[in-house]
């Protein structure tokens, strides 16, 4: 009479066990679902955020560039003169990317209305003539700010090449007298002077790349004078071009040349020291003429003021 509930009971705990076996297969089977998408999430952000920082600008800089440029394009200038001198001083202030030009017009777009936003701003809460003032400032620093940074990132560029431009002629010298041609002589100068003097070293890898590349000697010079715009450099590509072409002997060329550059960097610098001393005049003069007024005249004014007390 027991063994029928028996069997029933065997039963319904196989089932059971079943049930659990199948719940707990689900189970897992989510939980390993659940683990792939999170993995292939992460996979997902971090190769995202990887190529966003291989991009030059993040998100945000893409985004107001997308809003000016439609404004930017008619900025562009159209006179072939005037569009090669403005990609002249891009290149002076190491902008070099094909899209330099279309960057530098949203830029101004942008100045411009950064400084339309500061003038409303400083009309409505300074007010007065306080405020009429700083919103001119700040359009006349929207209208002008982009060009005159660029030009002082050029001469900032051009000042690290002047300083460094005597040494590596010195380089180049040795190199030439090695017996290496004027391409390699220029390759071995750029790696000895990445880590002092880095811009004049891109300058110089950037020629010497070109003359691998097939770019004619006088092409690559012209091609380097016009980036630095610098007079010394300019007239020592001149140099090397002429010796290149007649066949003289570059490696007498460039210590004549660099006798020559050293005397004409100490005039200048003699030159300068002999307009600082009338510089300072004034200044002098500023900071010390209180002091001494008050040293002469204390005393008389001191005597003055018991006499009438």
């Amino acid at each position: 009479m027991d063994a029928p509930p028996r069997a029933a009971d065997g039963l319904k705990a196989k089932r059971e066990i079943a049930i659990m076996d199948a719940s707990s297969l689900s189970l897992v089977s989510a939980g390993c679902a659940a683990g792939a998408a999170v993995a292939g999430l992460a996979t997902y952000v971090r190769m995202r955020s990887a190529s966003l920082a291989s991009e030059p600008g993040d998100v945000s800089a893409a985004l107001w560039r997308r809003a000016v440029s439609p404004v930017a394009v008619h900025l562009r200038p159209t006179n072939v003169d005037e569009l090669h001198g403005l990609e002249t001083q891009l290149l002076m202030a190491g902008r070099r990317s094909r899209e330099a030009i279309d960057q530098f017009c949203e830029e101004r777009v942008a100045a411009v209305l950064g400084g339309i936003s500061l003038a409303l701003v400083a009309g409505a809460v300074v007010g007065g003539l306080t405020g009429f003032a700083l919103a001119m400032g700040s359009l006349v620093l929207g209208l002008l700010g982009p060009r005159k940074l660029l030009a002082i990132r050029g001469a900032e560029r051009r000042e690290a090449v002047a300083s460094a431009l005597p040494g590596a002629i010195d380089l180049l010298t040795t190199c030439i007298d090695a017996g290496l041609s004027l391409e390699h002589a220029l390759t071995r100068v750029a790696r000895e002077l990445t880590a002092s003097a880095p811009i004049l070293a891109g300058e110089l890898g950037t020629t010497a790349r070109e003359l691998e590349a097939g770019v004619s000697l006088a092409d690559g010079l012209r091609r380097l004078s016009r980036r630095v715009g610098l007079d010394d450099l300019s007239a020592l590509c001149g140099v090397l071009a002429q010796a290149h072409g007649l066949g003289a002997p570059i490696g007498n060329t460039l210590r004549e040349f660099a006798a020559s550059s050293r005397r004409a960097r100490t005039g200048m610098l003699e030159e300068r020291a002999g307009k600082l001393a009338a510089q300072l005049t004034l200044p002098l003069a500023a900071c010390l003429m209180p002091a001494a007024m008050l040293i002469i005249l204390g005393p008389a004014a001191l005597q003055l003021v018991r006499a009438l007390h």
